[in-house]
């Protein structure tokens, strides 16, 4: 693996896990709907910064389409897809729900193979098939 792809990985590895901790503190006396305002207001602030330092963005690339692509991407999972999860997560321990709403590669690779014409192969399948033992492992716990 290339260094920088590693790099990367870690720090995502590294963020994503410490996020969870950090929300699950913050929720503690805070609605869903305010903690996801909050954090989403946060995260603008920042992506606003990065932009205005890097000269080298360059906003020609987007059209219409694209831009309503993704912002129906940002629709479902930013905001649905956050709520619901800063939902479960203001219940439930988050040593628990991490993970099961991690599975999200499942619906991933169905849509892959099925709207993007992905290839099925065998390690898709078993990839798959330890992530649904997974999550009823985890069921189980």
């Amino acid at each position: 693996m290339e260094k920088k792809v590693l790099i990367l990985w870690l720090l995502t590895v590294l963020f994503w896990g410490v996020s969870p901790v950090i929300e699950k503190i913050g929720l503690r006396s805070v609605e869903p709907l305010i903690a996801l305002f909050i954090r989403t207001l946060a995260a603008l602030i920042g992506i606003s910064v990065a932009l205005l330092l890097n000269p080298s963005i360059n906003f020609s690339t987007l059209n219409f389409k694209n831009v309503g692509i993704l912002s129906l991407s940002g629709i479902i999972a930013g905001f649905f897809g956050m709520l619901t999860y800063f939902s479960l997560l203001k219940v439930k321990q988050a040593s628990q729900i991490v993970p099961l709403t991690s599975t999200y590669p499942l619906v991933a690779t169905l849509f892959a193979i099925l709207f993007l014409k992905e290839e099925f192969n065998i390690y898709k399948i078993l990839g798959t098939t330890f992530v649904v033992v997974g999550i009823y492992l985890l069921f189980k716990s």
